[in-house]
């Protein structure tokens, strides 16, 4: 087994060939696996980096390592990235999910490769992977998503026989502590509502003397009908048979109809467009593009409605929050956590629980039961004697 060591130079003052923070050359020295004696400079001066080598000169020396495929069979990074881009695109996923692959492996993961001098896609180490990811400025949660998308290239790359395993899935997880969900109360709907009166004094644009009323419309169907902002937007008008809305959610490939509360239903149907199939949608170019722009407009309301928490800290506010209170309140009402899963259009009941979990009424009574029981074996207190004297 190979091992590193530190030769000390003045003016370093370490006698400890073990030492590990100085910047003196660090050295390798040790028995291969083949029973080899090396002792070779590691020719750098970072203990971690000589680590690595050292690991590495072991895994190539293995007698039992796997012999290296022929150079001309091997598949380059930028032909795996093409490829499983290609087939992201061919299985019509999101363009959201697509988007962010291109961002992950287009332009980080093959511009760090070309930094590297990487260029097959087998040089792709778990060593190197993580070292990769440290590259990343994003929090947990992003950093946590980016891993699991990394997870999915490598197993692309096994199910076309490029590797024999998944290096990615050796590298520890990324810890996350997902914040509580947030959602409106009903005092909090109510002032948003009221902001949408007064509104903004619009400057030009398609249909800008009927933005606020849209905009009152939008916030309200993504209330009463749990859908998110993407779906509310493109949402046609044929999906609303008086006050009952029929949602065909994509992931569980259930129809669903959702009733809205009449003076909702009615303001959608008498809500003026410029394509009558679509509430809001011109039907024109990246549904995206629409969304993000009633993003902006949403933000603008947020600030402008300015809500605060208990504690008088300003509330942080997103469109999605109105797809939360739609869940929140189904469950404060006592509905199962099934039904609202299917509302919402979840794959699995899991994921509506990870996020919901707190929220249900049922649960929380059940629990309340169980801690009051154990209130029976109690005995009830006596008086004190200098209570009695």
């Amino acid at each position: 087994m190979l091992s590193v060591y530190t030769r000390h130079y003045p003016p370093c003052t370490q006698a400890d060939s073990n030492h590990r923070r100085c910047h003196c050359p660090k050295w390798i020295n040790g028995t291969l696996p083949t029973g080899q004696f090396v002792r070779v400079s590691a020719k750098t001066r970072s203990w971690e980096n000589a680590e690595r080598k050292a690991r590495i000169m072991e895994v190539n020396a293995d007698p039992l390592r796997p012999a290296l495929p022929d150079v001309s069979l091997r598949i380059t990074i930028e032909e795996a990235v093409r490829d499983f881009l290609s087939d992201e695109q061919a299985r019509q996923l999101a363009k959201t999910t697509t988007c962010q692959s291109k961002t992950l492996f287009q332009k980080q993961l093959l511009e760090w490769a070309r930094d590297e001098s990487l260029n097959f896609v087998d040089e792709l180490t778990t060593a190197r992977l993580r070292e990769f990811r440290a590259s990343w400025k994003n929090g947990a949660q992003t950093t946590q998503r980016k891993h699991h998308r990394l997870n999915g290239f490598f197993d692309f790359c096994i199910e076309n026989e490029w590797l024999h395993r998944n290096p990615s899935k050796k590298m520890k997880p990324v810890q996350v502590s997902p914040d509580p969900t947030d959602y409106f109360t009903p005092g909090e709907m109510e002032k948003i509502i009221d902001g949408t009166y007064a509104y903004g004094q619009w400057r030009g644009g398609r249909d800008f003397q009927y933005r606020a009323i849209k905009l009152r419309a939008l916030i309200l169907l993504m209330r009463w009908s749990g859908l998110s902002i993407l779906d509310a937007v493109t949402l046609e008008r044929r999906r609303l048979e008086d006050d009952r809305l029929l949602l065909y959610r994509h992931k569980t490939k259930v129809p669903v109809y959702v009733p809205l509360p009449p003076d909702v239903s009615k303001l959608l149907h008498g809500l003026p467009n410029s394509n009558s199939r679509y509430f809001f949608w011109s039907g024109n170019g990246d549904p995206h593009t629409a969304k993000k722009a009633w993003q902006r407009s949403l933000r603008l309301l947020f600030r402008t409605v300015n809500l605060k928490s208990e504690d008088s800290v300003p509330k942080r506010c997103h469109p999605h929050m109105f797809r939360d209170t739609f869940a929140v309140e189904l469950l404060l009402a006592g509905v199962s956590l099934d039904q609202v899963s299917l509302l919402l259009g979840h794959s699995s009941i899991k994921i509506t629980e990870r996020h919901y979990a707190p929220f249900v009424k049922a649960r929380q009574q059940q629990l309340e039961i169980s801690a009051r029981m154990a209130w029976r074996h109690i005995e009830p207190s006596r008086p004190s004697t200098a209570a009695v004297m």
